[in-house]
């Protein structure tokens, strides 16, 4: 409390200067044929007798776009002061003498006809509070109040106006839910935010009211307009000590935050309107927080922290704990009447009854002091109760009984209601103490509940029963006759309760345990399938099934052929051909002219041209299993090269040029390099020829030996060759 009776003695000496603004804001109202009405609202500390009172007439400058002064307006003072209510929590507050804020009006009409770029009016005054903690030297800046007129305001637009009056004191480290909301006669979209506060005036008073650092400039400094400075720590988004920090909603204006240090505040609130999304005007209401430490008086609250305060079913020793707020001394009495001891000064004490029944606890916060607060609590102690249940019997389906027992902590007069979560032989509930041969009516998965109540306590317990049933099997095995190799595919549609563990035997040596699997044979035979399913939970373990001879598997043949050779050169295109099939199966053969010719011994072929001529061989046996072999043959024509080693472009039409003699390609490239490995020359086309210059078009080049290379893509067989060399140039 010692720093907060420091600020209050700061603000008590801030009063008797009676000189600091507080706040203000400038709003307009259009009331046609281009005439408006100025409205600005200065808020100050309250002045005691004999100091300087309110300006008797504000000086308002109008600028247009080109800062050129417009009108020069002197609204008198429009009411008389008003002093903002306090509008402390309670009575515990002693800051009403201390802490006051006065306001003043002033109006003034002025005609000023649509113009582009619109109109800027402004009043400019100094100085504020020196006891402000968010900017630096803060007695030495002022307040700019300033608004706009829209370009070319045909359609008479009015400002917004604020809904209420700024706070004049709030709480430290308690929230506050503030309105900055506004209104505005056109209907127009409006938008907030915490923004700049602008500064304007000075302490210049040689001579009076001369030039933009007066205190009241007359007339105002023309805009853009400075921003006051703001101390480390802080800025205009964050302009208070704050846990969370204060944010206002956009759209409503409420503003939201928990001052958590006393002192003097600056902050603004902007509002904007819009029409058809296009910004009109901006209102910025400039103003002073004071943050108080000793505005809110305890709160107490006597709460256990166990159950009900009407009714304590914890037994007899009870923790209890005060939320009291703002308090620093407890005195609980807990309304035991068997002594005197039944005190205590801790915040969160336990107390021990000595039997059950009706006790009256009271709590007094900052016992003795001017704020005192008590909160008394009506309620009765009784034992915990508690509940809970065991059951035996059989749990199989058709044949279950089950025998409940209710457990817990209870009277014998306790009333115990059961339900068993379905229907049984003797229904869905009981009010038997221990329920005995309850069977189910299906099985399934049950949760049973056990309520007991005990004077006013109560408790109840729940756990799942279940009521296995025998499981059945359901398998799907195809009877197959397939080729090797065969897929079959095994589905299990088996009821079975819980988790189980399947188990095929395919018959070949080979077992799965996929719920449904797809299994494949290799190799030919008959096969018996058993399938094997052994329960986790249930009453009966396991359930087998057995598919003798289910799947039975064929050989397939294997097609073959021999082919030599299977690439063969264009100048020796005669390739033959043999069957080389395996056992009994027969086959079919097709040629690459057409010619299908069964049980193909050999074929000698004779091809013409070039090219990849496909051979298709079909093997088949008694059980009509195929097998399809296709075979390649290629006729290729062998790449024929010739590089000359020299030429001489000397234009005596012997050997002028540079090319190259190749067939049986189908993509070409080549470059030539110098033997600093430049890039002289380079060509795609086959039909190139080099004349010894740079890239055939640039300087001529120097008598010497090049290197190349030659890269091709072979006609047939797509194999790609490189070829390096060397060519000379000889003049």
């Amino acid at each position: 409390m010692k720093s907060f009776w420091l600020y209050i003695l700061l603000l008590l000496s801030l009063a008797g200067k009676a000189k600091h603004l507080v706040g203000g804001e400038i709003t307009y109202e259009c009331l046609g044929n281009n005439n408006y009405e100025f409205t600005l609202t200065i808020y100050r500390d309250c002045q005691p007798t004999g100091q300087t009172a309110f300006d008797a007439n504000a000086a308002i400058t109008v600028y247009d776009m080109n800062n050129n002064v417009i009108l020069n307006l002197a609204p008198p003072l429009f009411s008389d002061k008003d002093t903002l209510p306090l509008e402390a929590p309670n009575n515990c507050s002693n800051l009403s003498s201390s802490v006051c804020t006065e306001v003043g009006i002033y109006k003034v009409t002025a005609n000023l006809p649509p113009i582009p770029g619109g109109y800027t009016v402004t009043h400019q005054r100094c100085c504020r509070n020196a006891t402000i903690l968010n900017i630096p030297n803060p007695g030495n800046w002022g307040s700019t109040y300033t608004v706009e007129i829209p370009s070319n305001d045909v359609a008479c637009n009015s400002s917004p106006n604020f809904a209420a009056t700024p706070p004049v004191l709030l709480c430290v480290n308690q929230p506050v839910t503030l309105d900055m909301s506004a209104t505005d006669s056109d209907g127009d979209s409006l938008s907030y935010s915490i923004c700049n506060v602008k500064h304007g005036g000075g302490r210049s008073v040689n001579p009076p009211n001369s030039g933009f650092n007066s205190p009241a400039p007359n007339p105002a400094a023309p805009p853009p307009y400075s921003n006051v400075p703001f101390s480390p720590g802080f800025s205009f988004s964050n302009p208070v000590t704050s846990n969370p920090g204060f944010v206002i909603n956009s759209q409503t204006g409420i503003l939201r935050g928990t001052p958590t240090q006393l002192g003097q505040y600056v902050f603004a609130i902007c509002v904007t309107e819009w029409r058809n999304g296009q910004m009109l005007s901006t209102i910025r209401r400039d103003f002073q927080f004071n943050i108080s430490g000793d505005c809110v008086g305890p709160i107490s609250i006597a709460e256990d922290q166990i159950m009900n305060p009407n009714t304590l079913c914890s037994g007899l020793t009870i923790p209890f704990k005060s939320i009291s707020l703002n308090t620093t001394s407890w005195r609980w009495d807990f309304g035991d009447t068997t002594t005197l001891a039944d005190t205590s000064r801790l915040a969160h004490p336990s107390y021990t009854f000595p039997d059950t029944g009706l006790y009256t606890v009271t709590l007094i916060a900052n016992p003795g002091s001017l704020c005192q607060d008590t909160s008394i609590l009506e309620f009765r102690v009784y034992y915990p109760v508690s509940a809970g249940f065991t059951y035996t019997g059989e749990t199989c389906y058709g044949v279950n009984s089950i025998n409940f027992e209710a457990e817990g902590s209870f009277s014998p007069q306790a009333k115990i209601s059961w339900d068993f979560g379905g229907a049984t032989n003797i229904g869905q509930t009981s009010d038997l103490r221990d329920p005995s041969g309850v069977s189910y009516d299906l099985p399934g998965a049950y949760e049973v509940s056990i309520s007991i109540e005990d004077f006013e306590c109560s408790d109840t317990y729940k756990s799942i029963i279940y009521v296995y049933p025998n499981p059945v099997l359901i398998s799907t095995v195809p009877q197959t006759q397939e080729c090797a190799p065969a897929t079959v595919s095994f589905i299990d549609s088996s009821v079975i309760f819980g988790l189980a563990q399947h188990t095929w035997i395919f018959g070949d040596g080979t077992i799965s345990n996929d719920k449904s699997p797809v299994h494949i044979y290799e190799e030919p035979g008959i096969y018996t399938v058993e399938h094997y399913v052994k329960t986790f939970q249930g009453c009966i373990d396991s359930v087998y099934e057995s598919y003798p001879q289910v799947i039975e598997v064929f050989p397939s043949p294997v097609s073959k052929l021999k082919i030599d050779p299977i690439v063969a050169s264009i100048y020796d295109p005669v390739v033959n051909i043999e069957n080389e099939i395996e056992g009994n199966s027969n086959s079919e053969t097709i040629l690459p002219d057409g010619r299908k010719i069964s049980n193909l011994l050999s074929e000698t072929l004779t091809f013409e041209d070039t090219g990849t001529y496909p051979v298709t061989h079909i093997a088949f046996n008694q059980f009509g299993c195929t097998d399809t072999l296709v075979e390649y043959i290629v006729i290729d024509a062998p790449v024929n090269l010739f590089v000359p080693n020299a030429f001489s472009p000397n234009n005596d039409g012997l050997n002028d040029e540079f090319k190259i003699s190749i067939t049986g390609i189908v993509e070409f490239r080549i470059e030539i390099f110098s033997r600093w490995g430049e890039m002289v020359f380079q060509s795609d086309d086959l039909n190139y020829s080099w004349n010894g210059r740079y890239m055939n078009e640039g300087r001529e080049l120097k008598d010497q030996s090049y290197t190349y290379r030659i890269k091709v893509l072979t006609k047939e067989q797509r194999r790609t060759i490189v070829k390096h060399g060397s060519i000379n140039i000889i003049k």
